[in-house]
């Protein structure tokens, strides 16, 4: 590309120069206000660089062009270094955003170098810039507000909070809002406006939009008689209205730019988030974070090729964020027009979820979307009817699906909902059948999907039958524990991830073994009126691009790590689930946990009212650990390849309304705290419910419990099939609680879909200290215990 080209392709109007040969001299523009040149030329340079070939201005952004006929023949180094020395012009003549670049003339290639502080070192190199852009879409680079994610949860929650206040009704509240939203984004007039002068403004805004879709009627009823003329928004006075629309356009517009990628990530978060709050109250919406769905669409390789499909795609997160993926891999505005036209397609069989999921991608920019409404099993082939810019038929490859996992007979395969008996209400498979119809249907690239637990265990008829159906045709490449409170505030399902590789047989595949990850922790926590907000380190950076960082890399290169990820050949009657699988991390194992440990029965000693604050000895001096050195046990006594560490008995509670308050025995829950207290009771009446104490306690089921251990000095009450108990005479308090915290380290590998009971149980293995013979030496655990703090109160 020519010098004349790369100004035309820039801009004209901002081609800023100050010299007889067009170029930008640094020498006289730095004498102008007062500065040498030589100030700010290291001595270790090359060269004494002064004048950069092009040079585009405005007030706010700097575009820096070195024109080579071919870098490839020059020293890179030196390149980067004459670069990098108009950069340190630059910020001493202006305080601008700068965007540097080194462009081929005999060729198209570029290197391109943006960022906050900018330095032209690979930190800053943009490796997917290919083509030389406009002034105005390198600005906009820039232009998108500071990157506050907890600021636009905040006024999300807010606004949800006034909408309650106004009576919008829940059903349309999402509605409503992303209407409003992508009418303030195409400059809607409302100030001093009335309630029918603004719905008609809107409505005008969304024909304009959906001007080049084939669906543009059915969309423009859907949205005008579900929102603008529902009975909600056509009573709310006109102050009211203006209210909701300048909080959306002065406390959610500015931080969400759509120009950009960040920009895009904040616009997810919000419209997530949003339909989170308002789904709070039916435990079966589903709507998946937009930072899992980017971490599937890198999974499944989503890209500028890649033809996609959700054939359940609810509010369109899938879809939205595809596009955006899509879009960010191609070079010119032609081809991400493309990707809008022909790329992406959706199916969405309930009218308001469809709504929702047409404003979410007009919101996106996105004014001809291929989403339809109807049936997955009925209107496949209208939505993905279509031809290619080359004419030829379209093929999917890449299916994003988070399906009903409640669906009633109507929403379900129709032959498949024949074969259900008259008292089944809802969907056996819990979606399993959904995934198998359209992975058949498409039989090409890959599928990833979210699933129940349940459905990767297959302890049920239905699930197990699906197991081994999809891989009599179709190959698991992946599996992947989501965390447990994934879709909170909107549901409380447990869901993994499934990726197949669709029309291989698993037992054909190429690398028969499949990689499961324990991807429980994503750097997200709850806090209060806010969901799930992202952590951030000490620099205030959030954690999450890390953690999917090292989530990708473990997938893609097939690591096995200790407490995340293991490789496993597996068939359908296994589980597909890492926590069947993956190695006990011993890694973390410290100090710390042991005095947690102690510290927590202390608390429930001192509630019980058992509490001896009397000193029965001195600390003893501290003990080193050394778990390399420490041998295997299985939980059972009676195991036959390893030595047993337990005698296994049931508790004989059967029901809590039973019980009857008092002092006499202690109530052990289901519980990963205060030892699993729950109340003192009496006796009374429950005699034959007391189980003996100078036991561990396994606790069996429960979602944020299963997989935690307590141990009881003494009798004690606790509910048949929720807990279980191990006895070894020659354990005490000390080594009771020391074997408790190893065993608390098998805690990520059970919920409340993968019960801590029966052969998993028995076959648990644990490491503990040992003698030179190979038994376990509980004078080692119980003199460690007795070395920390408090250790003399137990």
């Amino acid at each position: 590309m020519n010098r004349t080209e790369i100004i035309n392709r820039i801009g004209l109007e901002y081609y800023n120069n100050n010299t007889e040969t067009g170029e930008f001299s640094y020498t006289k523009a730095l004498r102008n206000i007062g500065k040498n040149i030589a100030d700010y030329q290291n001595p270790s340079w090359r060269r004494r660089y002064k004048d950069v070939d092009i040079r585009f201005y405005d007030n706010e952004l700097t575009v820096l062009v070195e024109t080579k006929d071919n870098y490839d023949r020059y020293n890179i180094d030196e390149v980067y270094e004459q670069l990098n020395a108009y950069v340190i012009y630059e910020k001493q003549l202006t305080t601008n955003n700068i965007v540097a670049m080194v462009a081929n003339t005999e060729d198209d290639r570029i290197i391109v170098f943006y960022g906050k502080n900018l330095e032209i070192t690979n930190n800053y190199k943009k490796n997917s810039e290919r083509v030389i852009k406009s002034f105005s879409e390198y600005k906009r680079i820039f232009s998108s507000s500071v990157n506050n994610k907890i600021k636009v949860i905040q006024s999300t929650y807010s606004l949800n909070e006034m909408l309650n206040e106004l009576g919008i009704n829940e059903k349309i509240r999402s509605q409503f809002v992303g209407t409003c939203l992508l009418a303030l984004k195409n400059n809607l007039n409302f100030e001093g406006l009335s309630n029918a002068q603004i719905r008609t403004g809107i409505e005008e805004v969304l024909t304009q939009l959906l001007d080049r879709d084939l669906n543009k009627a059915m969309k423009l009823t859907i949205l005008k008689s579900k929102v603008l003329d529902s009975q909600n928004v056509k009573e709310l006075s006109k102050e009211n209205f203006q209210k909701v629309l300048l909080k959306i356009k002065n406390e959610i517009l500015p931080f969400i730019n759509d120009s950009n990628t960040q920009g895009q990530d904040l616009l997810n978060l919000f419209f997530t988030t949003f339909n989170k709050y308002v789904g709070k109250d039916d435990k079966n919406q589903a709507f998946t974070p937009d930072h899992i769905v980017h971490f599937m669409c890198k999974v499944t390789g989503v890209n500028r090729n890649s033809y996609v499909l959700d054939p359940c795609c609810g509010s369109g997160a899938f879809l939205v964020r595809a596009l955006t993926e899509a879009r960010d891999d191609c070079d010119t505005d032609a081809d991400k027009e493309d990707i809008s036209k022909r790329h992406i397609y959706g199916i969405e069989y309930e009218e308001g979820a469809f709504g929702l999921s047409t404003t979410n991608m007009l919101i996106h920019g996105d004014g001809n979307s291929n989403v339809i409404q109807g049936s997955c099993f009925k209107d496949l082939r209208d939505c993905i009817g279509k031809k290619d810019r080359d004419n030829n038929d379209i093929k999917i490859n890449v299916v994003l699906m988070n399906p009903p996992y409640n669906a009633t007979r109507n929403q379900s395969e129709a032959s498949y909902a024949a074969t259900w008996s008259s008292k089944t209400k809802t969907d056996p498979s819990k979606g399993f059948h959904f995934v198998y119809y359209i992975a058949n249907k498409i039989n090409n690239g890959k599928l990833a999907v979210l699933l129940p637990m349940a459905c990767a265990i297959g302890s049920d008829k239905e699930t197990a039958k699906f197991k081994e159906l999809m891989l009599e045709k179709h190959n698991l490449e992946a599996v992947f524990s989501l965390p447990g409170e994934m879709f909170h505030p909107g549901s409380t399902s447990k869901a993994c991830c499934m990726v197949f590789n669709l029309g291989i047989r698993h037992e054909r595949a190429l690398n028969p073994e499949t990689f499961f990850g324990y991807y429980k922790n994503d750097g997200f926590v709850k806090k209060k009126n806010l969901g799930r907000v992202e952590k951030v380190d000490e620099n205030g950076i959030g954690v999450w691009k890390g953690i999917e960082e090292m989530w990708l890399d473990l997938y893609t290169n097939r690591k096995t790590k200790a407490g995340y990820s293991v490789v496993k050949k597996v068939t359908s009657k296994d589980e597909w689930l890492a926590e069947a699988y993956m190695e006990t991390d011993y890694s973390v194992l410290n100090k710390q946990k042991f005095i947690d440990k102690i510290n927590d029965y202390l608390a429930f000693k001192c509630l019980s009212g058992k509490m001896n604050f009397e000193s029965k000895f001195e600390n003893e001096k501290e003990i080193d650990l050394n778990v390399d050195s420490w041998g295997k046990f299985k939980i059972d006594i009676n195991s036959s390849d390893l030595k047993g560490l337990f005698e296994l008995r049931s508790v004989f509670g059967e029901t809590t309304d039973l019980l009857t308050e008092g002092n006499d025995v202690p109530y052990i829950a289901a519980k990963n705290d205060i030892n699993g207290f729950k109340q003192m009771c009496s006796s009374l009446d429950c005699e034959t419910w007391i189980s003996d104490g100078n036991c561990v306690v396994f606790i069996q089921l429960g979602d944020g419990s299963a997989g935690y251990t307590t141990y009881q000095a003494e009798s004690f009450i606790g509910m048949n099939g929720k807990i279980g108990c191990g006895y070894n005479p020659k354990m005490n308090v000390y080594s009771g609680l020391f074997i408790s915290t190893v065993l608390d380290l098998e805690r990520p590998k059970y919920s409340f879909g993968r019960s801590w009971t029966g052969d998993r149980l028995k076959n648990t293995v644990i490491k503990l200290p040992i003698k030179a013979n190979g038994d376990v030496d509980w004078d080692y655990m119980e003199k460690y215990i007795k070395s920390l703090p408090f250790s003399n109160y137990l």
